[in-house]
């Protein structure tokens, strides 16, 4: 019997596993900022889809897909790195919101920020270990019984919901008071914005790098 417990208990991980600041928080907030409420909701919806599959590894186990991002870690990595640097030099040079050609960027770019946001959240390894820790060690067999496979799909739904409904809340809430701040005051946002998500990207780079040479 399906245990409907695992419905809020999935909304809540997927809230938990997005709110910690990080590159994605950064791209939503600085959407928000700059284009309003749908653009930053669509970048979510990439992140969301991302810990949607990081859930349904680490609740089925699949272990060829879980094998292949531990022994590849460096690789996947040193991918997720080169997609924020790229896009923070894009958003440092990108324009705020007020003139035509950020409407242009807006519309361009709408769908082409889901995959991005899906693929800097795939490849995060530590967050594919944070859910197997999550679901291996605090749930456990409790709500998710092996061989409950209707309980484990609600499962990875709901922390999908859980993340989507938190990239809602935050595209929602900048965007209602993005009309107080200046085109001025918009673009700092997009060079420190776009700085953070470039130096996230380089730092993981470095790590990747000194770990390969064993210096750390």
């Amino acid at each position: 019997m399906t245990n409907l417990v695992v419905i809020p208990a999935g909304i809540a991980i997927g809230i938990l596993t997005s709110a910690p600041v990080g590159p994605v928080n950064i791209i939503c907030i600085g959407r928000a900022f700059r284009y309003g409420f749908v653009p930053a909701w669509l970048a979510g919806i990439g992140a969301a889809i991302g810990d949607g599959v990081l859930a349904l590894v680490a609740v089925f186990g699949i272990g060829v897909i879980a094998d292949a991002i531990t022994n590849h870690t460096g690789l996947i990595q040193s991918v997720g790195a080169t997609i924020l640097i790229i896009f923070g030099l894009y958003v440092m040079m990108s324009t705020p919101h007020g003139s035509p050609r950020a409407e242009a960027h807006m519309a361009d770019s709408g769908m082409r920020i889901i995959p991005a946001t899906f693929l800097i959240t795939i490849t995060n390894p530590g967050a594919l270990l944070g859910f197997f820790a999550i679901f291996g060690g605090i749930i456990g067999n409790r709500l998710l019984p092996e061989g409950d496979w209707t309980s484990a799909i609600l499962m990875v739904v709901s922390v999908a919901g859980g993340a989507l409904l938190w990239w809602t809340g935050i595209a929602g809430f900048v965007a209602r008071i993005r009309h107080l701040i200046s085109d001025q005051t918009l673009r700092r946002i997009n060079i420190v914005s776009g700085f953070l998500l470039a130096a996230i990207g380089v730092a993981i780079l470095v790590k990747v790098a000194l770990r390969h040479f064993g210096l750390i």
